[in-house]
């Protein structure tokens, strides 16, 4: 099985499962799946593709590791990541962050490294966006894409990965140390804000992967990614619960999906300290 058709089965499953609108799911208690870095959500994912897809191998990578999953299809040597990015959604329906989203130390890319034996090598690595109820019951939104959606850089995704170090002999004792590691936050799907994708169930897939995909899927809208140095990127949205059966020639044609994270500014930033009245 080639990338592709991993991804689209992994949505097919999901899409499965729908209820009303939303996909039930059902988390262990963190005390049966590990640290408390251990995410019980990640686990419910890579349950549902060890159902969907028993001929892949699924590999949890553990704590404050990127991608979170990683598969791999022993028959046809495919190995592709899997990061999971999930936030709860608010009593009023919002989600919890906003326009962006953290990605502690390791910015998102359509690439990621992993170690197999001794040997370092590059794979493909997919996103997997879940707005989850207030009561963690279901997936409100889900949103599976291609990491260079958000960001296609593998070389500055490689300098993040390498950029913390740790400072030592700190403080006027010497005993102290201090961690350089940077925090960095790029465009968040889920934001409730973001209309296009607030509460649907979608697949974004390259134009040129196209090829690789059976036509029994049904595309909605074609999204064009256009970067700083006037390069265009074409996607195509999958949503297998959507009635419209247009050509894609045909289809909506969307750009600047997240043009509010570009029209941010740099804020001043000021010490927050106790304040006394007089």
């Amino acid at each position: 099985m080639n990338t592709i058709g991993i991804v689209v089965d992994l949505y097919k499953s999901l899409i499965a499962r729908l209820k009303n609108g939303t996909i039930p799911i059902e988390l262990r208690p963190s005390s049966l799946v590990g640290t408390v870095q251990d995410d019980p959500f990640d686990y419910w994912v890579g349950d549902q593709i060890k159902r969907a897809l028993p001929n892949i191998e699924v590999h949890h990578a553990g704590k404050l590791t990127t991608p979170d999953i990683v598969l791999r299809d022993r028959a046809s040597n495919t190995i592709i990541g899997l990061e999971v990015k999930k936030l709860i959604q608010k009593p009023t329906g919002a989600d919890s962050r906003g326009m962006t989203i953290d990605y502690n130390s390791s910015l998102p890319c359509g690439k990621a490294l992993i170690k197999i034996g001794e040997n370092t090598v590059e794979i493909p690595c997919f996103y997997l966006f879940a707005l989850l109820s207030p009561d963690s019951n279901s997936m409100v939104t889900s949103i599976i894409m291609d990491g260079d959606f958000l960001n296609y850089d593998f070389d500055l995704h490689k300098e993040a990965k390498y950029s913390n170090k740790s400072e030592y002999h700190h403080g006027p004792y010497g005993e102290g140390s201090v961690r350089h590691r940077k925090m960095y936050t790029y465009p968040n799907p889920l934001n409730y804000k973001l209309s296009f994708f607030h509460l649907r169930h979608i697949l974004i897939v390259k134009k040129h992967d196209l090829s690789e995909i059976k036509h029994d899927l049904s595309f909605t809208d074609l999204i064009i990614r256009d970067d700083k140095y006037n390069n265009s990127f074409h996607y195509f949205v999958i949503d297998n619960r959507s009635k419209l059966k247009l050509p894609i020639e045909k289809l909506p044609v969307r750009k600047d999906v997240f043009k509010s994270c570009k029209q941010r500014k740099p804020k001043k930033r000021a010490a927050s300290m106790p304040k006394l009245d007089l």
